[in-house]
């Protein structure tokens, strides 16, 4: 009376088996999201150019204070909010 029923012996056989397919399935789906990822990925992001290039030559870009993204101006009432973040 103590023994686990057969149709719950059958389905612990069966998970037994399915749970290693689930999981080469999830092998083969990570690869194929790398390879996705991989193909947008700049091939030319950085050469082999500015390693060689002297130091002296690259500088800081200035950016003009115009060409910032400006603030956006918050109404009296919201900014009042904000300090309960």
């Amino acid at each position: 009376m103590n023994m686990a029923p057969y149709w719950l012996v059958r389905l612990n056989d069966v998970l037994m088996w399915l749970n290693p397919v689930l999981g080469l399935i999830a092998v083969i789906l990570a690869l194929l999201t790398i390879a996705a990822a991989a193909e947008r990925f700049p091939r030319n992001a950085v050469s082999s150019v500015a390693y060689n290039y002297p130091a002296r030559a690259r500088r800081p870009v200035n950016v003009l204070a115009s060409a910032e993204c400006a603030r956006p101006v918050l109404p009296p009432e919201l900014r009042d909010l904000r300090l309960y973040d």
